[in-house]
């Protein structure tokens, strides 16, 4: 991304759901300050705003935490600092005067140079993120920077809405989901899963209803449903309704041994390769977060994605073999299950999807 950003004459834009004022943040600005493209921007969801490194910056206990709160204000240094040398900064999505839209979030993460180069996929612009296992996927195609950076600039005024495309030539579909309305935008996904014949592996870290039914269905039909996520997931509850829903539904799950997942992936059949910004959750599809998702059909791109991506991560995971009902087996996963099965019930009720 570097060698792009240096070598962009026209713009450079970055999107992204996170940024701290790390030693990643202050890479990125330093990178943004050295560009020569005349229109540089960053454009940041307003979570950063209230969180940080994992952390909520208004709870009592970070005011005792010196080195967290010089992260804090290293990060508005950073944002006061772009835009005194020019370099656009929005924060997207405001909470509003009551934080009454605080869980209508823009979870897209997009690089765009020069209608030439695009980057999307997961990864976000802090240490902790750049530590975890993540992924993007580099385009060089003018149509498909073109699309997306008709997007960013509509998220940058605050105008996100649904948009749809097909690529001839990098085979693919690019989804863009505003957020209302994602669960109508996400039947043509649920229709790949509903449609695949022999496999799906999915790779994610919050993998969740209606993602998991529709999984557990093509377990029953007979498809091998393989699920590789982290052993040490930042959201525990999460991981505990998955290997409730393993246990019960017949999927494989394995639990990558070497840290934190935070990319998210979805193979079916081996010829048709999921990715973007969506973690496959139920906020996404009620319509709690915007995101990208983006549909490959090109061999090449599932081949290296096999080759480069899923065979290591499952040689580096351990597969998941469940309790075998023994010792409260039946109330341990109903347990396990319960969060998600509440949460669920009221993102139906507060989402737009």
């Amino acid at each position: 991304m570097q060698r792009d950003l240096a070598a962009a004459r026209e713009y450079a834009f970055i999107q992204t759901y996170s940024f701290e004022g790390d030693w990643v943040g202050t890479a990125l600005s330093d990178a943004l300050l050295a560009a020569r493209a005349p229109d540089r921007r960053l454009l940041v969801d307003s979570y950063t705003r209230a969180n940080q490194n994992d952390r909520w910056i208004a709870l009592p206990g970070t005011l005792f935490d010196p080195a967290f709160r010089a992260e804090v204000r290293n990060t508005g240094r950073l944002v006061r600092l772009l835009r005194a040398e020019g370099v656009g900064v929005r924060f997207g999505r405001p909470f509003g005067i009551l934080g009454q839209r605080f869980l209508n979030r823009d979870h897209k993460k997009v690089i765009l140079f020069d209608d030439r180069v695009s980057y999307i996929g997961g990864i976000n612009f802090s240490e902790h993120n750049f530590e975890w296992h993540d992924l993007m996927v580099r385009l060089e195609d003018a149509d498909v920077a073109r699309f997306l950076r008709r997007d960013f600039e509509s998220s940058w005024d605050g105008r996100s809405r649904y948009a749809r495309a097909s690529f001839p030539g990098p085979e693919l579909d690019i989804h863009l989901l505003p957020g209302e309305g994602n669960r109508a935008a996400y039947r043509d996904l649920l229709g790949l899963i509903d449609g695949a014949e022999r496999s799906i592996d999915v790779i994610s870290p919050y993998l969740s209803p209606p993602f998991t039914d529709h999984l557990a269905a093509a377990a029953a039909r007979g498809a091998r449903v393989r699920i590789v996520t982290p052993r040490a997931n930042n959201k525990a509850y999460l991981q505990k309704y998955l290997l409730a829903m393993a246990e019960r539904a017949g999927f494989e799950v394995w639990l990558y041994q070497d840290g934190m997942i935070h990319m998210k992936c979805m193979l079916i059949d081996d010829g048709i390769l999921v990715t973007g910004s969506s973690n496959f959750d139920l906020m996404s599809y009620n319509g709690f977060l915007a995101e990208i998702v983006a549909v490959f059909r090109s061999a090449e791109v599932v081949e290296a994605f096999r080759r480069r991506v899923l065979e290591p991560d499952l040689r580096a995971s351990r597969r998941f073999e469940g309790d075998g009902g023994a010792g409260g087996g039946r109330l341990r996963r109903a347990l396990r299950a319960m969060p998600i099965r509440v949460a669920r019930r009221v993102a139906r009720v507060l989402g737009t999807g």
